[in-house]
Order: structure tokens, then sequence, then C-alpha cells
């Protein structure tokens, strides 16, 4: 009897055992915050925190401006959710949000994240989501308590711990600066580094890769492993479609029907493939494959650079997730729902022509479980349709 284990879940399995270790070894630093964050305090990072705030100008003009992106995010992203749900219902949509924890490969999401790219984008979109909330808050004169780290179940996250009652004190258009310049800095990074990936590190990596798509992984049962695709094979081409990367991938099986064989080339064989029925759109071709870019150097970059080819692509496929991942926090963070940032967004922006408090207090929580159900439904809505 052979076992296959997951090199990804195997690192996880054995970072979160060595982390289990120290945090019991040092349990006596950690503390629990709202009942679910357990973290580790500290009053070091704060003097860093209130230094960089003395470049007034450029976080007043940085927080004011991430205010209008948070109002543009809440309609552009309900409007996209809204959509999609209308299209789930109608039997023509897909799953709109999925789950993704880092390592570990969820039945019926699309995404995967490999472990340590997804543990180190993490650590640094959680660093610079809240340093940003705490240099606003320091720049609008509000006191630091703490900050550190810590997780929320297996998840990293950092955090700064401002003075609520102080900060409650403050005009709204401060408030509004301070919650809003989380998720804008992870948007901003996610820009900054989508422009360095565009004009330098992507042509870099095409350059040194081998064209072709990887397969990360074949479902039971389904067409591909039928077929005879492996995990690990490269796809070179679909009906002599050249595949150079995912997007050439998807262009490809984009016209691709329910019950359509499609001639698929990889470096080693050719397959006959006859597509099934994709689980969340019925008149989609669908192979059973999860997939991944080409992580093989080409004989040129090994050439010259030998082992140490592995090197920078690794560390461009570091700042892809990094990109991506900030992109999708930092957008979800300024929706309107309990316990993010778009709920202290949204507070103050009603507040301002809303002076009732209670009738304040139920429009919110109207509007935060129309957001809630509408990612819920984005998430769980194609698995309902199909019983029906």
């Amino acid at each position: 009897m052979t076992f296959n284990i997951d090199p990804e879940l195997l690192s996880a399995v054995i970072f979160y055992i060595i982390l289990a270790i120290v945090i019991i070894k040092y349990r006596k630093r950690f503390t629990v915050m709202q009942k679910i964050f357990f973290v580790y305090k500290s009053k070091k990072p704060l003097a860093l925190m209130k230094k960089l705030a003395e470049h007034r100008v450029f976080f007043k003009i940085f927080s004011t401006i991430a205010i209008p992106a948070a109002v543009f995010a809440m309609i552009f992203i309900g409007q996209v959710l809204l959509e999609n749900l209308l299209k789930i219902a109608a039997g023509v949509g897909g799953v709109g949000v999925s789950l993704a924890i880092p390592g570990v490969r969820i039945p019926g999401s699309p995404i995967f994240i490999p472990f340590w790219y997804g543990i180190i984008s993490i650590g640094i979109l959680a660093v610079v989501h809240e340093f940003s909330h705490g240099i606003v808050a320091a720049m609008e004169g509000v006191r630091l308590k703490s900050a550190g780290f810590g997780f929320l179940l297996i998840l990293p996250l950092a955090f700064v711990e401002l003075d609520e009652k102080q900060m409650m004190k403050k005009p709204r258009i401060a408030r509004l600066r301070i919650a809003s310049a989380g998720a804008f800095a992870n948007v901003a990074l996610w820009f900054v580094l989508s422009l360095l990936l565009i004009f330098i590190l992507y042509p870099a990596k095409v350059a040194m890769l081998e064209s072709g798509v990887k397969i990360a992984n074949v479902e039971d049962g389904l067409p591909a492993q039928l077929a005879g695709l492996k995990e690990g094979d490269l796809v070179i081409a679909i009906n002599n479609y050249t595949i150079k990367n995912i997007i050439d991938f998807a262009s490809a099986m984009s016209g691709i029907l329910t019950n359509e064989t499609i001639v698929v080339q990889t470096t080693n064989n050719v397959f006959f493939v006859t597509t099934t029925a994709n689980p969340n759109n019925g008149s989609i071709g669908y192979l059973g494959v999860g997939l991944s870019e080409s992580t093989e150097p080409n004989s040129e970059a090994k050439a010259n650079f030998g082992s140490l080819s592995y090197a920078p692509l690794w560390i461009i496929s570091l700042v892809q997730w990094v990109a991506l991942l900030n992109l999708a926090v930092g957008v979800m963070n300024f929706l309107p729902i309990w316990a993010i940032d778009g709920s202290r967004i949204a507070y103050d922006l009603f507040g301002y022509v809303i002076k009732n408090e209670k009738v304040l207090f139920v429009l919110l929580n109207l509007i935060f479980a129309f957001y809630t159900a509408l990612l819920i439904f984005n998430l769980i809505g194609p698995f309902l349709v199909s019983l029906f």
C-alpha cells in the first residue's frame, strides 16, 4: 500500500506544530482579544508608527483619498455580487466567492494558495493594513495602546490597538480616514506590485520559464484522469491552440462545450479528452484538473544560472501572491459587513445624514445583513441551485 502525501499540507502541519510548541512555551505572553483573537501585544512597533505619522501631508492626502475609494468599492463589489447572484439563480453563473486556506485544498474551491506563499503574503498584508491604521490614527491624535501579531483560528494576523474612547470623540472625517486607511493601503500595495510585475518581473519570468500550464491535481473519475492525464503534466496546446500560461488555457477552454472531445497536448504525449459538465455551469466543458503555472526554468535559464534559476522564479511568484491577496483582502475589508473596516466606514458615512442612533443602527444592520447574504449566496449558491 502506498500513501500520497501532499507536500503543501505536510508543510502546513509541520509549521503549525512548531508554532503550537512556541505558543505553549511563551503562553504567558499571549492574550485573548474579543474572544476570537489570540495575540501577542507589544509597544515596540508604536514608535515607528508615530514617526511615520509625522509625514502629515502625505498621510492626510492618502487617507482622505481612501474614503471615496471605500465608497466605490462598496458599491462596485455589491453590484458584482448581486449580478452574479442573479446569474447563479438563472443557472448560468458559477461561484462568485471562494474559501482559501494556505496549503489546504478545499473541495469545490477553484483557488489553491501554496502554503509558504500564502503565509508570507498574509503576514505582509496584515502588517501593511494595521500599520496604516496606526499611522493615520497617530496622525489624527488618537493614542496607540499596543500592536503585535496573533492568530484568528489558524490564520496569522497583525493588529494595532487604539484608544477607542478617544477615537469616538474625534470628528467623523478623522474616523473615516483611520478606518479606510488599512484596506486602501492593501489596494495601493497591489497597484504598485502590479506595475512592478507587468513591466519588470513578468517579462523576466516568461523569459526564464518553460511554456505551458502545469496540472496541479487531477480529480478522480473525471475526464482528465480517464484520458490519462496526470499531476505534473505540462499542457502546451489544446486543439492546436498554443498554451503558454493559465490565461491561454482559460481562453482555449472558453468555447469548449459539454461532451466535446478535445486534443490536449503535453510535453510527453497527446490525449483525447471528452469533457463533462462544469459543476458551476452545465453548458461549459470541464476537464477536472487544478492548474498552476509552469515552475520549471527553461534550458537557457538553467544554462545561465544553474540551480539558482529557481530563486528568482520563487520570488516573482511570491510577489504575485502578495499582490493578489492584498487586493482580495483590501476589497473585502471595504465591504459593509459586521466586524470589519467596512462596518466602521458605513457607520460614519451614514451618520452624517442620520442623526438618530437607533434608526442608524437599524439601517446599518439591514445593509450588513444584505451584503452578508450576497457573500454567502455567491459562495454556496451553485450548490443550492443544483438541489432544485
